[in-house]
């Protein structure tokens, strides 16, 4: 261990001293407990002692985690101190445990310390005699396995009672010493915690490695750069792990280490890996602490950066780069022989000031000059960039490339130093003039213009020819020419090489050549050999697209997906039959609304699935209809599984390359159809009271009007209660008669409703008037059973009139017993009357029928439309007791 490392092992274990320690003692005897218990206690106040009768409760107390030592006699009940020890290292490898026994001997001495006990200490008198009686010399444990270590085979640095330090009391008081032994074990084992820890968190590479060089301990960061498992590296030497290491700068190092007690720093590349490291080894007592880093990333930043200055000194002296320094605090400028030389000077004539260099710029470029360096000097551009033109000592202007960098500023960002370079670029600006002259000459064509190198590459291009390929001067420019490919794949001979070796001057004609989004376009073309000044300069190319009528037939072919798209995708169902009414295509909406799958449709006649067509019909009308005609129809369909439903048609008459084909798109009625039948219950319910008002209530009115005239001739008023009667009659019908036009509305929102409240409720008002005559107290009551417990999702108060007139129409037709009860998806109403036929049921639900005196004839109609207007079913039947028993079905419950 390092100096550094000790002293911060001290640091740690100073700190680790003042928390609380947890003792768990088990004796072999109470009095020797007692009496250690009191001893350890006294140490210092940071001790608590827990003690155990026996290893069995010792060991609860361990697994429960309360404990920080253990201090253990030899004989105890039920296991041996050596049992009890594996058990708790089983549990705890690493938790201090000291054994204190009267069963002391070499023998015992030599088992713990092979089982890994921390301290031992035997319980003897001043003479040297066990408190059981054993003499030192004496052999206490003779049936100890042929396996077990021996005293004399214990490591030189396993602590035993003879390697006491100094300070420790002496046997003479054998309970202080357990004490000091106690004390010792818990700081110790605190202290390899913190170490432990402390090394794990290093960013290093930590391995220990003791005198017989033998790894005894690798950190987390050690582990991930050997990639190794530390159960695989702890206890082996380490030359005979890594034989590589043998012979090399390591081993010499770490020998020499050793020897000397010298630490040592050092570099060593491993090939294998290929990593580089940098260790530290710091000799000790013990052996040695070796501290490593992979430092490869650094090493190879800084091999790059060597490469790259060697690259930057070449290219600058092979290169016509002239290279300035400036500090810009005082405008010196070093220029440096090649700037000089590149605009006619000599170094020597050239100061070193910033005025040699702004002088010679071109004043029109000034300005554009230092707006690029304050650019870069406020931070906005990573690197000064600019190209402008400076005089030479000939007075002819030069065209320079102008690079540079800052390389220094001072602590307020301020720029101190930049350096760059000059390179002399006046022909490259002299091509681009040309190149220039070129391009505006060739895009004034009206066609598309090209210049090939010898390569057949793009050189030049005009706009035209951009357009053609879709794509940009930059993107054509150097890419080989698909027309000239193309030519030479359809000629035996190779006209282009022809041009370009000047056997032939000109070459014409005609070309399919595939484009970009337009397949076989046919072109016109020309090539021509282009000299420039006695030199060969190019090939020119003009070509003319005279694909119109490619491009109309590819309009088409949008056109026809654009329709094919519309087939596919329609919301509505989309067939083609033929005119003998064979479907030849049918769009996937078709199939699944009839449950086809596509291609079951496919073959089918049209009849197979219009239910009203046969085929006769169906081929005159489609002969009836003119070429590009659309005819309306509504019929309807049948469906796989059988089930059908209403449609309506439209067919389309179309030409498809000759043959006739009908375009037929069919859309599901069966709402539209519903809200017509609605309509038509509407307006056959207005009929209906149309009919009520104009011959019901005349029957009563004609009474009143008699009995009026009775009493007014005869002056007897008896006539007037008859009046009065006629008078309630025409009532009642008028409150029936809207109830009816009300309750025959569809219902908006709805509520559960506990049905047994509902029924209790409202039994006795509906039928407690129409038991007997007032003041009848003879009469019986009519009974109402009710016999669900289930909630319905209904408007309260129209399932209130339904059970109101249904308990009514019991009480007027002479029923004694009522019952409401379930059905599976809804309720039922029975009493017990006379029942209706079954030849007469039908005609209990319509408007003014009765069998009752006292009856409008309105009640079962309202029924029957509240029903409606929830979407239930009633249905009238005979009850259990030959009564009347109506059923709703069809009802939601929440």
């Amino acid at each position: 261990m390092t100096t550094r490392d000790r002293y911060e092992s001290e640091a740690l274990a100073a700190d680790a001293g003042s928390d609380p320690v947890r003792v768990l003692l088990v004796a072999e005897r109470p009095s020797v407990g007692d009496r250690a218990a009191a001893a350890i206690e006294d140490r210092g106040e940071r001790f608590a002692v827990t003690s155990a009768d026996d290893a069995a409760e010792a060991l609860g107390a361990v697994d429960a985690g309360e404990v920080d030592c253990v201090v253990s006699g030899y004989d105890l009940p039920g296991m041996d101190g050596m049992e009890f020890l594996r058990a708790v290292r089983d549990r705890v490898g690493d938790l201090p445990f000291v054994l204190f026994t009267a069963r002391g001997s070499e023998a015992v001495a030599s088992r713990a310390v092979a089982a890994g006990v921390d301290e031992y200490l035997p319980l003897r008198d001043a003479d040297g005699v066990a408190e059981d009686g054993t003499a030192d010399d004496e052999p206490a444990d003779t049936d100890r396995p042929d396996d077990e270590t021996t005293d004399t085979d214990r490591p030189d640095d396993e602590t035993t009672d003879t390697d006491r330090p100094d300070d420790e009391p002496t046997d003479a008081d054998p309970y202080a010493a357990l004490a000091e032994r106690v004390d010792r074990a818990v700081s110790r084992s605190r202290t390899e915690h913190q170490e432990t820890e402390h090394l794990d968190r290093m960013t290093d590479a930590f391995c220990g490695i003791d005198e017989s060089w033998r790894l005894t301990y690798l950190n987390e960061r050690a582990r991930e750069l050997l990639e190794r498992d530390a159960g695989e590296l702890l206890g082996e030497r380490i030359w005979d792990r890594f034989p590589t290491l043998r012979g090399t700068r390591i081993e010499t190092e770490f020998r020499d280490a050793v020897a000397s007690g010298e630490p040592t720093a050092f570099e060593y590349h491993f090939e294998g890996p290929d990593l580089d490291f940098a260790i530290d080894a710091y000799p000790s007592d013990t052996g040695l602490s070796v501290y490593f880093r992979d430092v490869t990333d650094e090493r190879e930043r800084e091999r790059e950066l060597r490469e790259l200055s060697e690259r930057f000194r070449l290219a600058v002296e092979g290169a016509d780069v002239g290279v300035w320094d400036w500090d810009i605090r005082t405008d010196e400028v070093r220029f440096d022989e090649r700037w000089a030389g590149m605009l006619g000077y000599d170094k020597s004539e050239i100061a070193f000031e910033l005025s040699e260099w702004e002088d010679r710029v071109h004043p029109d470029d000034l300005a554009e000059v230092w707006a690029a360096l304050e650019a870069h000097f406020a931070g906005e551009t990573e690197y000064y960039r600019c190209d402008h033109r400076m005089e030479a000592k000939s007075g002819e202007w030069k065209w320079i490339r102008d690079r540079g960098r800052v390389v220094e500023r001072n602590d307020d960002g301020e720029p101190v130093r930049a350096v760059g370079i000059h390179i002399d670029v006046t022909e490259e600006k002299e091509r681009e003039r040309d190149l220039e002259r070129y391009r505006r000459l060739v895009d004034e064509f009206p066609n598309p213009v090209a210049l090939y190198d010898a390569d057949s590459r793009f050189a030049v291009v005009n706009d035209r020819l951009t357009e053609v390929y879709e794509s940009t001067p930059e993107e054509l420019v150097g890419r080989k020419s698909p027309l000239l490919r193309r030519l030479r794949e359809t000629r035996e001979d190779d006209p282009f090489a022809a041009l370009v070796a000047g056997d032939r001057e000109a070459v014409s004609g005609t070309i399919e050549l595939d484009l970009p989004e337009r397949s076989d376009a046919i072109i016109d073309f020309t090539l021509r050999r282009l000299v420039i000044d006695g030199e060969f300069d190019g090939v020119l190319a003009v070509s003319r697209d005279v694909t119109e009528k490619r491009r109309r037939q590819r309009a088409l072919e949008r056109t026809s997906a654009r329709l094919e798209a519309l087939f596919e995708d329609s919301p509505d169902m989309v067939d083609i039959h033929d005119k003998a009414g064979e479907i030849v295509d049918a769009n996937p909406v078709m199939a699944a609304e009839l449950g086809y799958d596509r291609e079951e449709l496919v073959g089918m006649d049209v009849w197979e699935i219009d239910t009203e067509l046969d085929p006769q019909t169906g081929i005159d009308l489609w002969q009836s209809i003119e070429m590009g005609e659309t005819r309306r129809l509504e019929t309807t369909f049948r469906r796989a599984d059988g089930t059908t439903f209403p449609v309506e048609v439209q067919v389309r008459r179309v030409d498809v390359q000759g043959d006739d084909r009908f375009l037929a798109t069919s859309r599901d009625i069966s709402e539209r159809k519903a809200y017509e039948r609605r309509i038509e219950r509407e307006n056959e319910r207005l009929d209906e009271f149309a009919s009520i008002v104009s011959h019901d209530l005349r029957n009563p009115l004609n009474v009143l009007s008699g009995y009026l005239r009775l009493a007014r001739e005869t002056g007897n008023d008896s006539y007037f209660d008859r009046c009065d009667t006629a008078l309630d009659e025409m009532e009642r019908l008028i409150d029936d008669v809207l109830t009816l036009a009300r309750q025959g509305d569809a219902v908006g929102s709805v509520d559960p409703v506990p049905l047994d409240e509902l029924a209790t409720r409202y039994a006795k008002d509906a039928v407690g008037s129409i038991d007997g005559d007032e003041g009848d107290e003879s009469a019986e009551p009519i009974e109402v059973a009710v016999e669900t417990e289930h909630d319905v999702l209904a408007d309260p108060g129209r399932l209130k009139r339904l059970l109101q007139n249904l308990f009514r129409n019991a009480a007027e037709h002479g029923g004694d017993r009522i019952v409401v009860g379930d059905l599976p998806d809804g309720f039922y109403v029975a009493d017990d009357g006379p029942g209706i036929p079954e030849d007469r049921r039908d005609e209990v639900f319509e408007s003014g029928h009765t069998t009752s005196e006292s009856g409008t004839g309105f009640g079962l109609a309202i029924v029957e439309r509240i029903a409606e207007a929830h979407g239930w079913e009633v249905t009238l039947t005979e009850g259990d007791d030959g009564g009347a028993r109506f059923e709703f079905t069809g009802v939601d419950r929440p």
